[in-house]
């Protein structure tokens, strides 16, 4: 399967569970993990340290919809600029036009060839000719679509796998372990700040 086709397969589904009219966007439950060795620089576990601490973003964004869970008046989708769709104003999810990327690509330098051990979520990419998972943008939450806006670039890591898998559903934590490249990275839906080639991704069972 191309990756044309792919994406337009996916079309509303960034990160799917969205309804009209609105979704409700789920972040990821860190999982416990083994201690590193001593002598070892720890791996990057936490999706805060790809962004600089002068950068701020609030994860998952936290306004998504006209109602939730039950408030009225809560709803559009706010970043920490202000910028995006004001509270109480209804996402137009029958529009062809597609939400645009907001919030900082600025990088962590120090981030460069460390080795990550994080949780997240798949936005697949790329198959290979058995169908198969070999391309995808690994994201902190899922729940968002086509018409609200994907995470900032600096939390979005652009992963080509090792071994390519069969790919769940797309609400199915994972665990991506690899070497991180500070590596900026497009794609029609989102881009990326970050890149993690030959890495591995296993499903976190919970």
């Amino acid at each position: 399967m191309n990756r044309s086709l792919l994406l337009l397969t996916l079309g509303c589904l960034w990160m799917a569970g969205c309804t009209s009219p609105g979704c409700d966007a789920v972040a990821v439950v860190p999982q416990d993990k083994p201690a590193p060795s001593a002598t070892a620089e720890a791996p990057i576990d936490r999706w805060d340290a790809l962004r600089p601490d002068e950068v701020t973003y609030q994860r998952p964004p936290p306004q998504i919809g006209l109602s939730r869970n039950g408030m009225d008046r809560v709803g559009g989708l706010i970043d920490d600029t202000g910028s995006g769709t004001p509270p109480g104003q209804q996402i137009d999810h029958s529009s062809p036009d597609r939400a645009r990327q907001f919030g900082s690509s600025q990088v962590v330098d120090a981030a460069d060839g460390r080795a990550v051990d994080l949780d997240g979520y798949v936005v697949p990419l790329g198959t290979n000719d058995a169908g198969l998972v070999d391309e995808l943008l690994f994201v902190p939450f899922y729940g968002a679509c086509i018409h609200v806006p994907p995470p900032p670039p600096n939390q979005i890591i652009h992963v080509t796998l090792a071994t390519p898998i069969t790919l769940g559903d797309l609400w199915d934590p994972y665990r991506l372990v690899g070497r991180l490249q500070v590596k900026r990275f497009d794609a029609d839906i989102a881009s990326a700040s970050y890149d993690a080639a030959a890495a591995t991704l296993t499903a976190i069972h919970n």
